[in-house]
């Protein structure tokens, strides 16, 4: 995708917030399995999608922390690119709205945030990790989005 390098200058995301990124998933990944069980039992609550089952969830699992994982170490090649354009087009297969992809995705950022605020770094370096996240997500949610918007207009 030849717009990654600008969308990163758009959002800010530099050299010093792509080092944040792997120290972000540190912090978080001992919580993800967690996180990611409670957030698809939500899901399956809610009937948001015929598609989330008890059969499902696991392999949901394995493959949302693997997501988590995955962006958290991005360079954000093409690999990654890619990656997230495959995610895209899988929710709008299985029918997905945007309107629970984005709710759904600030249910998990609100998880990782709350992990982050719980540690004990001090405040300034907890802030900056905070920010980073943000940018992590919404680059990653924006990039996911206009690829599902694609396919849903193609």
């Amino acid at each position: 995708m030849e717009e990654i390098p600008e969308l990163l200058r758009f959002i800010e995301i530099d050299d010093t917030t792509k080092q944040q990124g792997p120290e972000i998933w540190q912090l978080v990944e001992p919580y993800a399995d967690g996180i990611i069980t409670d957030f698809y039992r939500r899901v399956k609550t809610f009937e948001i999608s015929s598609h989330i089952t008890d059969p499902t969830i696991g392999r949901l699992i394995v493959k949302q922390k693997d997501h988590w994982a995955a962006l958290f170490d991005s360079r954000f090649e093409t690999d990654y690119a890619n990656s997230v354009r495959r995610i895209g087009i899988q929710h709008h297969d299985v029918s997905l709205s945007p309107m629970w992809y984005v709710l759904g995705y600030l249910a998990l950022k609100i998880a990782f945030t709350e992990v982050l605020a719980a540690t004990a770094l001090p405040p300034i370096r907890k802030g900056r990790l905070m920010m980073a996240l943000e940018k992590y997500v919404a680059f990653d949610m924006a990039l996911a989005m206009s690829t599902y918007s694609a396919v849903l207009f193609d």
